[in-house]
């Protein structure tokens, strides 16, 4: 026999009390004396009585539960800022549940789909990781009237609540550390193209190796397909060669990973052979990786809280004018970084 879900009528019956009455007590109605709120909160407890979210949600109006959509939840830099996400709605008072768009193509699709899933839930806000293809997907929130917020990347021609870090001074603060060591040849490393921090990071960086006049010949791009396929056969070191230059930025600290296992494999020393750098500084979170040399918000900014400060505050004053707040940068220099070595 299936188990049968513990209702507040059986609650009521097992109790004397009416369902009304129930409720109120599970609810922690004053109004009622706390022996009969006692009484019922303990026969609930033994019967194993669950809440019913979504049918309060419908009596109150409200549920209490925040959605997070986000597109990688392998990503260390996501999953340690979920986790600070999960913890600041917690202390407000509310609930998260997690929904992932996965890396595939038809990513805008997945991504209105579990918009969809969300508010069916009956969700109070969203907090939305979004591609920068991902416009029809925000048109849609707007239409829903569901309070959202944009969180670590933006999307061209769309005005909306918005909190991300500064990815285009982040590159240029790249750029001019490694140029000041001394640095004259190099390659970046690419994120997906329809992620706004890409094209932000390497704008950045591009502009300033262009102002400290670097040739374009002295600039080696790698595409994040290309990085992608080398990944999945073991080929990276075949991709990075020839080592024809000397620092390497890569789109984010995954990436940058992946280089210095790949390097220590091939007896490539960092920095002495290879400077690199990476972004989103995720050994912040994750101490026992090795140090790595990242760009990411300053200490005193932290995404995550100001997301779930923003989404709340747009709860609760849905009128308020529309904010992009974009947080100030900074270098975690932790020793992948130093002089070049001369070239051949």
């Amino acid at each position: 026999m299936e188990p049968v879900r513990v209702t507040l009528k059986d609650i009521a019956n097992e109790c004397g009390y009416s369902v009304n009455t129930v409720s109120r007590a599970l609810r922690g109605d004053t109004k009622l004396s706390e022996q009969t709120r006692k009484k019922i909160q303990q026969t609930a407890k033994e019967k194993g009585y669950i809440r019913n979210n979504l049918a309060s949600s419908l009596r109150s109006g409200a549920s209490h539960i925040i959605a997070v959509i986000v597109n990688d939840i392998r990503n260390q830099h996501f999953t340690s800022m979920i986790s600070e996400i999960e913890l600041f709605l917690r202390q407000a008072g509310y609930d998260m549940m997690i929904l992932c768009t996965q890396l595939e193509e038809q990513g805008r699709q997945i991504g209105t789909q579990m918009v969809h899933v969300a508010i069916s839930q009956s969700v109070d806000g969203i907090l939305y990781f979004p591609y920068s293809d991902d416009k029809p997907v925000v048109d849609f929130l707007e239409q829903s009237g569901v309070p959202f917020v944009l969180v670590d990347r933006w999307i061209p021609g769309v005005s909306a609540d918005l909190v991300r870090c500064d990815d285009v001074s982040g590159g240029y603060l790249a750029g001019r550390h490694l140029l000041e060591l001394g640095h004259k040849r190099f390659a970046y490393i690419r994120g997906p193209m329809n992620n706004s921090a890409q094209v932000d990071r390497e704008a950045g960086f591009l502009k300033k190796l262009k102002e400290a006049g670097i040739p374009d010949s002295d600039i080696r791009v790698i595409g994040c397909g290309d990085m992608d396929s080398a990944i999945k056969n073991n080929a990276i070191m075949e991709l990075l060669n020839p080592l024809d230059y000397t620092a390497i930025l890569a789109f984010n600290d995954e990436i940058a990973y992946r280089i210095i296992n790949t390097f220590r494999a091939a007896h490539v020393k960092i920095p002495k052979d290879i400077s690199l750098m990476g972004f989103d500084h995720i050994r912040k979170y994750v101490p026992y990786h090795a140090p790595l040399t990242s760009i990411f918000c300053a200490q005193e900014y932290n995404i995550g809280e100001i997301a779930v400060d923003l989404l709340l505050e747009r709860i609760t004053n849905p009128d308020m004018p529309k904010q992009a707040r974009v947080l100030p940068v900074k270098i975690y220099n932790e020793g992948t970084t130093g002089a070049p070595r001369k070239l051949l």
